[in-house]
């Protein structure tokens, strides 16, 4: 079974969007553990803040499958394929990790955002801290610490949702 890592965003209707992707995340494919929830910035375009977790999954179906099902869950909760890239979203859900697959054909992996946003590997960190980058062999609770290190002076603003049982009902 190949482990996978979802990234999970929203900023339409946040808490039900996302509820409802884990969700069906969970009825397809094997759950095994997410990271805290995490209030960000819209980044690229002016909106509403986005709520961001990070999900660990297992599954016996290829990254092209996962792929699929993530696009057609993304849809079921009101997303609308081709919209723009920079704009509000009801769900977005991000192949981030597949194994330790390394490919530049869609989905990319590793997924480059991952050392771009705040909002994918502090939440990544959580969850797969002592995990190695498939390119870089570097883990990333170091990529945490030194995205921290670098982004000193213009951090992405970003802090952990406190109560989320709306997540765990």
């Amino acid at each position: 079974m190949a482990r996978v890592f979802l990234g999970i965003g929203s900023n339409t209707d946040r808490e039900k969007h996302i509820r409802s992707g884990a969700e069906a995340i969970a009825k397809c494919f094997c759950w095994r553990q997410r990271s805290r929830v995490f209030r960000s910035a819209s980044v690229g375009f002016s909106g509403s803040d986005f709520y961001n977790l990070v999900v660990e999954v297992e599954t016996k179906q290829t990254v092209t499958e996962v792929l699929a099902e993530c696009k057609r869950i993304e849809q079921q909760n009101g997303r609308v394929p081709g919209s723009a890239k920079f704009s509000p979203r009801t769900l977005d859900i991000d192949v981030l990790l597949y194994d330790n697959l390394i490919r530049d054909e869609q989905p990319q992996l590793p997924r480059a955002e991952i050392l771009e946003n705040a909002f994918v590997l502090w939440p990544l960190s959580e969850i797969a801290g002592s995990r190695l980058h498939p390119l870089l062999g570097v883990s990333y609770q170091a990529l945490w610490e030194q995205y921290q290190e670098t982004h000193k002076r213009s951090p992405q603003q970003l802090e952990p949702i406190k109560d989320t049982s709306w997540l765990d009902n």
